[in-house]
């Protein structure tokens, strides 16, 4: 297994508040964005990614209870950092977590960072968003193809550290399709580098080039937010 990763503040942040880390011999992959005022951010995803990471590595059991487990001690070490730290009282993280589990892959979310699929030039996202653009959409308050995320993209319905219950989404299948490959991005990539992009970029031969490449896409659109990308080839 291989897995790669990236992350930049981009070009238009002073500090990156997103976070990862990766373990292809543990088989798990972990990316945060944080959001909140002062260093909070920051301090939120580097909670999100070390509490799922520890309590993922220290198990045997890879199902999607233990994801569900992990990200909800990560919300609660969120919280109560946020409850003791005034100036940090609006700090919060999405995550988005890829574990193998022998023959098949689980993965679960909270937020708007996202998974892709790529399979034989095919990109698939996988994830769904928690936000309020998403739910206008599936409630069909407004139409597809709406520049509804324009407006309502960042606004989030569910993140580790918020008030708004977690529900996190999940997602799992088998790992018996040669040369498939996932993406584990923030969106700081999602929001600039298009669908064709993303794919003809997955589809480079180096692993590591094609994140690369990803973070080059996102730069060269202006590279408004911190920019994050982990790729895993099982």
């Amino acid at each position: 297994m291989k897995m790669v990763s990236r992350t930049h503040a981009g070009l238009q942040r002073m500090r990156n508040e997103d976070a990862l880390r990766i373990d292809a011999d543990a088989g798990i992959a972990v990316l945060a964005d944080g959001m909140g005022g002062l260093m909070a951010g920051s301090e939120a995803s580097q909670l999100a990614v070390e509490h799922v990471f520890m309590a993922l590595a220290a198990s045997t059991v890879r199902n999607t209870k233990q994801l569900h487990d992990a990200i909800s001690r990560a919300h609660q070490a969120i919280s109560e950092a946020s409850a003791v730290k005034e100036m940090r009282s609006q700090m919060g993280s999405t995550v988005v977590v890829w574990v193998a589990a022998q023959d098949h892959w689980r993965a679960a979310y909270v937020g708007d960072s996202r998974l892709y699929h790529w399979h034989q030039g095919e990109l698939r996202q996988l994830s769904r968003d928690h936000s309020l653009a998403q739910r206008m959409l599936d409630s069909g308050e407004v139409e597809s193809g709406v520049d509804v995320e324009a407006h309502y993209g960042h606004v989030l319905t569910q993140g580790l550290g918020l008030r708004q219950p977690l529900d996190p989404g999940n997602c799992n299948g088998a790992l018996n399709a040669p040369g498939q490959r996932f993406m584990l991005c923030s969106d700081g990539l999602s929001d600039l580098v298009t669908p064709n992009k993303m794919a003809s970029a997955l589809g480079l031969s180096d692993l590591q080039e094609a994140a690369d490449v990803l973070l080059g896409y996102a730069m060269d659109m202006g590279g408004t937010d911190n920019i994050s990308v982990v790729l895993i080839e099982p």
